[in-house]
């Protein structure tokens, strides 16, 4: 759970990141505005929520291009947690998950941060509902005037309310019809809900500063589209951009506001004064499509090499308790499986429709069971080293669960060199000799397993030591893989 949140949030960064540059390089020069505004709010949204979209059929081609001629892209090693040594011991003591540990801090200071972001956001809306209730307001129709006795703050909005001071009361009537006019804009084309958005997103994703890039750059599409309503009222410009300067004035401290003038007063002059985008120039929003879809392609092929929350855990051993059943199993397919056959699958698997659903029954039938009646011992006893099966339940409707079980079988693989370590005082040609494992053989983890049993009869070795590292040896070119085999042995300290 806590590594696919990180996932996600990786995703969503990447998303944000391809949007951005976009949005940089592309569009952030264009007098569409209403264009950029609805840019900016979609790139927003797909960002954070192409990372749950699949691919149709992307994980099915992954799962059979992901092992080609030379096998699996990744070394594999064994660690038989199920077989049990001389004495009741396992094979292999664990230790601390390190990696876990490092998900576990990681996934905590970021709950730390989006707590400490909500946290931040619900006290400015507080006190921007605060002083909404405390000062006299003037309705207006559409809007409302929140008359604030500090004559030191600018202008602003929040909402439907538009916030003046005793300065801006002393304007003109030209003056303060433009400065209505303006914050009317925000009002009627309701700015502030997308900056509302931008700060739950904020919350969201408040350690990547893309967000807030994307709020400087939303806010400022806003002023635009409020200056450009206003100059079309006027035959010049010049009186507007002069009313700009005039009432320049530090940013209010709130960041779910649209100041009347702010930090950006130059680059909205200029803007108010350049010619405006040719139509040939709309065209650049067409490059936004294959942005889009890069993006999710990007996002599909990263998500679909991990489980989805829906998947039966699919692990190496079998599970140590057993959860209740859900219903009852409804279909049961399979795909990708060549050497075993459809028939043969479901006769090693023992489950059928109509029989209950218990997710820990399925991983122990797919993984390990200890009378060796599994799928995986089925293939990984006959050479198939690199099998993996992926297993998904999909609950229906009339309350049955069906299973999909996506097989990747790989290729056979032959026993390269048997090595020995750790052994003083027996020599490894003569442990070598007690072994079931032979150069040459076909891959079998079964005798993987006798070896270690054996092993541990010997009473020499500490049976809860006795690690059986495969190490493979990719042969393209030939009809199968090598994996040589290492065994590493620990005496016993005599009293």
């Amino acid at each position: 759970m806590l590594s696919a949140l990180l996932l996600y949030l990786a995703e969503a960064s990447f998303c944000l990141a391809v949007f951005a540059l976009t949005y940089r390089l592309l569009l952030a020069g264009l007098t569409y505005f209403a264009w950029n505004r609805a840019y900016l709010l979609g790139a927003l949204a797909a960002s954070a929520a192409l990372p749950f979209v699949d691919f149709p059929g992307l994980a099915d081609f992954l799962a059979t291009g992901a092992v080609g001629p030379a096998g699996p892209a990744l070394p594999f090693q064994l660690n038989w947690q199920g077989g049990l040594a001389a004495g009741g011991h396992r094979t292999a003591t664990a230790g601390p998950d390190v990696a876990a540990l490092l998900v576990l801090g990681l996934a905590a200071v970021y709950a730390l941060g989006a707590l400490y972001k909500a946290f931040a956001l619900a006290r400015n809306l507080r006190r921007l509902i605060a002083l909404a209730r405390t000062n006299p307001q003037t309705e207006y129709g559409r809007f409302a005037v929140v008359h604030l006795p500090e004559p030191g703050l600018p202008a602003f909005s929040f909402g439907r309310r538009v916030f003046l001071s005793p300065r801006h009361e002393a304007l003109s009537a030209a003056e303060r019809q433009q400065l209505l006019l303006h914050e009317q804009v925000h009002v009627r084309q309701r700015h502030t809900l997308d900056l509302l958005f931008v700060e739950a997103l904020g919350v969201l994703f408040w350690c990547n500063g893309l967000v807030p890039y994307f709020g400087r750059q939303l806010k400022a599409v806003h002023e635009f589209l409020a200056d450009e309503a206003v100059a079309r009222t006027q035959s010049s410009p010049a009186a507007y951009g002069e009313l700009l300067i005039k009432l320049a004035a530090q940013q209010p401290a709130f960041a779910l506001v649209h100041a009347f003038s702010n930090k950006q007063i130059f680059m909205r002059i200029r803007m108010l004064t350049q010619p405006t985008s040719t139509p040939m120039q709309k065209l650049r929003f067409l490059l936004v499509l294959p942005v889009f879809a890069f993006a999710w392609l990007a996002t599909a092929c990263a998500g679909s090499s991990e489980p989805e929350e829906s998947t039966v855990a699919a692990a190496t051993t079998a599970p140590s308790s057993s959860t209740a059943p859900a219903g009852r199993i409804g279909r049961v397919s399979w795909q990708g499986n060549t050497y075993l056959s459809t028939a043969e699958l479901n006769e090693v698997l023992g489950l059928k429709s109509g029989d209950a659903y218990d997710s820990a029954a399925v991983a122990q039938r797919l993984n390990y069971a200890p009378d060796g009646r599994d799928v995986a011992s089925r293939y990984m006893n006959n050479g198939y080293l690199f099998f993996s099966v992926t297993p998904s339940a999909t609950r229906q409707a009339d309350g049955t669960t069906d299973l999909a079980f996506a097989i990747n079988e790989g290729r056979k693989a032959q026993v390269g060199t048997i090595s020995i370590l750790g052994n003083k005082k027996t020599s490894s040609s003569a442990l070598l000799k007690l072994l079931p494992l032979r150069s040459g053989d076909v891959f079998s983890r079964a005798q993987l397993m006798e070896s270690q049993r054996l092993l541990a009869q010997q009473g020499e070795f500490d049976p809860a030591n006795i690690l059986i590292t495969p190490k493979p040896i990719m042969r393209p070119n030939m009809p199968t893989d090598l994996v040589d085999i290492e065994l590493a042995l620990v005496e016993k300290v005599k009293p």
